[in-house]
């Protein structure tokens, strides 16, 4: 079992790229689940998920990498037992940092072959992002085992070069990759590069 971590701001493009690798999986004939978290108290990319054909478990009403941690590892337990998936795809809530749910993740005694931890960064926004949030985008990308720069669809392309330099400052380290979860662009070169399938 795998399980991949999605984590980015909210209208990063989480459920979309989400949507995107379930529906890569299962073309693949792997069983996955997704676990989102959302803060209010009723779910809206659940219902999204599950409209795809994506099997999918909520956590609402706090987050899962702090007053949901209990929660998530229960849950994780549950999935693994009851579905026993291939994948497992969590879907944090925008504010989570990626490093505490794979630390939730390491405790839970589920014993995943890999964790794999995207960091989405919207492309559109994202020179607000950094402008407004930049210590805690850098601990996202700094979390993550590569850094998906979504919706370069929406974009001019000498705004994407200058993108792409920002984030990579965020951590010179990071593999980036260039994406669009909602035309489908750039996924196939991230999937193959953090060896999801």
């Amino acid at each position: 079992m795998i399980i991949v971590q999605i984590a980015g701001f909210l209208g990063s493009g989480k459920t979309t790229f989400m949507i995107r690798l379930g529906r890569r999986l299962g073309e693949l004939g792997k069983r996955t689940v997704a676990i989102v978290n959302e803060i209010g108290e009723v779910g809206i990319d659940g219902d999204v998920l599950e409209s795809h054909g994506l099997k999918t478990v909520e956590l609402t009403e706090g987050c899962i990498c702090c007053s949901l941690s209990g929660s998530l590892q229960n849950t994780l337990k549950m999935v693994k037992k009851e579905f026993s998936p291939d994948y497992i795809l969590i879907e944090p809530t925008g504010l989570a940092l990626p490093n505490r749910i794979n630390r939730i993740i390491r405790t839970s005694m589920v014993e995943p072959e890999k964790v794999i931890t995207i960091a989405l960064v919207d492309a559109f926004r994202a020179d607000d992002l950094i402008r407004e949030t930049k210590a805690f985008l850098t601990r996202q990308v700094e979390d993550a085992d590569i850094v998906a720069i979504n919706k370069v669809d929406m974009i001019d392309p000498s705004d994407l070069l200058r993108i792409i330099d920002m984030v990579e400052e965020l951590d010179p380290r990071m593999v980036t990759v260039q994406i669009s979860a909602r035309t489908g662009s750039g996924v196939n070169e991230l999937v193959n590069k953090v060896g999801i399938v």
